[in-house]
């Protein structure tokens, strides 16, 4: 009997030490104690989109969960709204591919770490509650860093990389280059290829260079495929309405390069947490 109780408290014990020790971790490290919870949600999808993590594709609808390694793959007229739960906002345009690279969450609902990779085509982003220097934007030609932001990107088949801004301000640089390039203006254009440079203000571009720019910039010439939170009120202003203020003029050295349809990106290296969900 006295080995029976014996036995049953041993067991008792090894219990509270486990309960424990994973109460110690979740407190000690508060990322990990929410890492199996959605962190966002897609308010939006399009088809053809889908996300593939190590070699299994799913196709996106509304409700869906995205993971971080997920690669999400649009068709010519795929587009996913994403929405995460510190608010920051993520649209993948048509003919695009974008990889989830680390969505770190904390105990307080802000980000402890964000990292995508815009692999290529069109792209909307706005901050949301955390502090900006955990957004980290890969390009195939660079990086671009936050500062409290509203702004819309555009990846060409080579890599190079433009960026429309709109508010607050956005950092960038080339993958050569250690030093940040910023830009604060409403509706300055940059652009990453082996170097960072504002190419000057887009309301001063004209003719087929701007038809070039709306192109690019799908979202600043047309608000309306998107839900009403992923719009920016003032984009429309830099491809439609002349400057009212006296604006850098525009650089017309831009590489060439139009939306294309992407090639699979590389596969995902591990299988990570719930990053997002379609909904």
């Amino acid at each position: 009997m006295s080995i029976g109780v014996a036995t049953m408290s041993k067991t008792v014990l090894s219990v509270l030490m486990r309960f424990a020790l994973a109460a110690m971790i979740a407190l000690c490290n508060p990322m990990l104690a929410f890492a199996d919870n959605p962190a966002g949600a897609a308010k939006g999808v399009n088809p053809a989109a889908s996300a593939d993590l190590d070699g299994t594709t799913r196709t996106l609808t509304v409700g869906s969960d995205i993971f971080i390694g997920d690669d999400v793959i649009t068709g010519p007229k795929g587009q996913v709204q994403i929405l995460f739960a510190d608010n920051t906002k993520l649209v993948v345009g048509p003919n695009s591919a974008l990889k989830m690279q680390d969505y770190l969450l904390r105990n307080d609902g802000s980000a402890g770490k964000f990292v995508v990779d815009m692999l290529s085509g069109t792209f909307r982003f706005a901050t949301g509650n955390s502090a900006k220097n955990r957004y980290e934007l890969d390009t195939p030609t660079g990086t671009i860093g936050v500062r409290g932001t509203e702004f819309d990107v555009f990846v060409d088949r080579d890599g190079v990389t433009r960026i429309l801004h709109y508010m607050g301000t956005v950092i960038f640089k080339a993958k050569s280059e250690k030093t940040w390039t910023a830009m604060s203006q409403l509706c300055s254009l940059g652009q990453i290829d082996d170097r960072s440079a504002i190419l000057g203000n887009s309301k001063t571009v004209t003719g087929a260079a701007r038809d070039r720019l709306k192109v690019e910039f799908r979202y600043a010439n047309n608000e309306a495929p998107l839900l009403r939170p992923f719009w920016f009120l003032p984009s429309y202003d830099c491809l439609h309405n002349p400057p009212n203020v006296t604006v850098t003029p525009y650089d017309t050295h831009m590489t060439s390069g139009t939306p294309t349809t992407p090639s699979a990106p590389a596969r995902p290296c591990k299988v990570g947490f719930l990053a997002a969900r379609v909904c």
